[in-house]
């Protein structure tokens, strides 16, 4: 043989089993199942995908029905999204300079966000800018009747997005209208005026952003946006509107968290979902190409180890691009804390010009086409979100369920899911739960930003709130009252760790309990579990675990210190069987502690002993 030959080879095809017999005789006697991975969806992730998960989607093209692959045929190559980052400021003028300054920098769309003009002049804020060269996006949030005026002295010319959405700001205010049908014919009334003015701008919000940051699934997201919008084509056509006049006023918003190929499906079955609408109300399936905004997630975002929120939202923004969106917002790595930062913003705007000039997915009409673990993925979100939704509109729609708090407490339980993963590192948070570190003072601010709406309602009725919460609060919540403790008194909380052996022995353990206490603020010594009596009474740590190989325990030792010290509170780490845990337990181990300890619930108790107040 020669290397003229060479392209004559091929490697041998391997069929499914021949994958799944060596797969499961690398992982000995484990099977394949071990490796499948369920998701807070209902969807069960398999460890390899083949063409036979492909289905009828592998003949779809980019910007032909059902639009899962994308609303234009050559993806961004001939329409890039647009950088939807908001420029704030003290009042409209401030903002105003900020945004030209932006435009300047990469930024090609006029953002702001609705505070501004709560007291402030829409012309003033908008004098000045291009608007007749980039799109506008403003989540009013309840000010678009107050913005009328304002909206008539502009260009009629005017593009891109006005809009709100009552339904998702009176899920987060707890409060909806008493009489629907005349907030909504009045609303209607107000979009009727709007599309006067500014005929080419879109006026409806359908913003799944609230469920998403107070814990909700994929699924859930999307039923919960095509209920909303399924609730505005019934409104508007009560008050006048055509369905396809409703559909061209209307954008999408969502949340994108960390978990990459969820969130691509996401987008794509979101798409197949509203094109399928088309066929529901019997128009024009080219009127139901979704628009789409993205936001980077508020949930995933940690106070501590805030650079650490760089990679999330770079890997956020990365898979909303893949998923095919028009308008892309990403946080900048400081959103949870109140303080302005340059460098942060300009770090955000600049994840997404590596994104269009260094990737190359703009290049291609669609990145994720031809991936059969997307293509599955997306098949699976679009059947369960449409089965919700379904479910949602057999049950009198989003309205009713609000009202009696149903979907609240949908939304409730799938977030004690996440709470209980992270608790115990079944899922990781980097810099909070696993690898904190102890020198970071972390931020000000705990909870996920207040959002604001400014709907005033007549004679408003009482539900349940969704209430916004980030995942890693419990934690923070741990360390900052940590830091308080340390201010009052002078000193941070300690824990103490005995070990036992050779350090090969000890140190993962004492690694892993190190790393435990620091998520919670909890400082550690260290000392030999040999002169274990002498360095407790020499320290005054009350609290200690015991690090070594299951070799290295000795359940004498335990009773020999809680004899000499019978106040000392002991723990084991390393996992045991349950006959050697019952063991150590008679003897005066307070409990045994592993990867699969609940961390808050420990540390939380750790604060207790340790006199931290709550």
């Amino acid at each position: 043989m020669n290397i003229d030959n060479v392209k004559d080879l091929s490697f041998p095809k391997s069929d499914y089993d021949q994958w799944r017999s060596a797969a499961e005789a690398a992982l000995r006697e484990k099977t394949i199942d071990k490796l499948k991975t369920p998701t807070y969806e209902g969807i069960t992730l398999n460890p390899l995908y083949t063409d036979d998960n492909v289905s009828l989607t592998d003949t779809e093209n980019p910007g032909e029905f059902p639009y899962t692959r994308g609303i234009y045929t050559n993806g961004y190559h001939d329409e890039p999204w647009a950088v939807c980052q908001p420029v704030g400021g003290t009042d409209c003028k401030e903002a105003n300079r900020k945004m030209k300054s932006a435009l300047l920098r990469g930024q090609n769309a006029i953002v702001f966000p609705a505070d501004l003009l709560v007291n402030g002049d829409l012309t003033e804020l908008l004098d000045g800018l291009p608007l007749n060269q980039l799109p506008l996006y403003i989540d009013a949030r309840g000010l678009q009747k107050n913005l009328l005026p304002q909206l008539g002295k502009l260009t009629s010319s005017l593009t891109g997005v006005l809009a709100e959405d009552p339904v998702a700001e009176w899920c987060v205010d707890g409060q909806i209208p008493r009489e629907p049908e005349s907030f909504f014919e009045s609303w209607f009334h107000t979009l009727r005026e709007m599309d006067s003015h500014a005929p080419q701008v879109k006026s409806i919000l359908i913003k799944s952003v609230s469920y998403h940051n107070a814990g909700a699934s994929a699924i859930q997201e999307l039923a919960y946006a095509l209920a909303t919008a399924a609730l505005y084509l019934a409104e508007g056509q009560k008050n006048g509107f055509t369905v396809e006049d409703l559909v061209d006023k209307m954008i999408f918003s969502f949340a994108v968290d960390s978990d990459y190929f969820m969130n691509i499906a996401k987008l794509r079955a979101a798409r197949r979902l509203w094109a399928q609408f088309a066929d529901a109300y019997h128009a024009d399936a080219d009127h139901f190409k979704m628009v789409i905004h993205a936001v980077t997630s508020e949930r995933s975002e940690t106070l501590y180890d805030e650079h650490v929120n760089i990679l999330r939202t770079a890997n956020q923004a990365f898979a909303s691009a893949i998923g095919g969106i028009q308008y892309l917002e990403v946080h900048p790595f400081n959103h949870t804390s109140s303080k302005e930062n340059q460098a942060a913003d300009r770090i955000a705007r600049n994840i997404h010009l590596i994104l269009k000039e260094e990737t190359h997915i703009t290049e291609v009409a669609d990145p994720a086409g031809g991936s059969w673990y997307v293509e599955q993925l997306t098949d699976e979100i679009a059947v369960k979100a449409w089965e919700k939704f379904f479910d949602i509109h057999t049950s009198g729609g989003i309205l009713p369920l609000l009202q009696e708090g149903k979907i609240q407490d949908e939304i409730r339980d799938v977030f004690k899911k996440r709470e209980h993963d992270l608790a115990s590192r079944k899922v990781s948070i980097i810099g909070t739960n696993v690898y904190p570190n102890p020198a970071d003072i972390g931020s000000d601010r705990s909870a996920v930003k207040e959002i604001t709406s400014y709907y005033t309602l007549p004679d408003p009725q009482s539900i349940p709130a969704i209430k916004l919460k980030r995942l890693a609060e419990p934690f923070e919540e741990l360390r900052q009252r940590s830091a308080a403790h340390r201010k009052v008194s002078g000193e941070a909380p300690q824990i103490g760790l005995l070990t036992f052996g050779e350090l090969k022995n000890y140190k993962p353990h004492a690694d892993f309990m190190k790393a435990l206490a620091a998520a919670g603020g909890i400082e550690v010594v260290e000392g030999s579990g040999v002169d274990a009596i002498d360095f407790i009474k020499k320290t005054s740590v009350h609290t200690l675990c015991l690090c070594g190989s299951d070799e290295d325990y000795k359940v004498q030792v335990v009773k020999d210190i809680k004899k000499e010290l019978p106040q000392v509170r002991l723990y084991l780490a390393g996992k045991q069987k349950e006959e050697v845990e019952a063991e150590f337990k008679e003897a005066g181990i307070q409990d045994v502690l592993h990867s699969k300890t609940n961390a808050v619930e420990l540390l939380r108790e750790w604060h207790k002993q340790l006199g931290v107040k709550a």
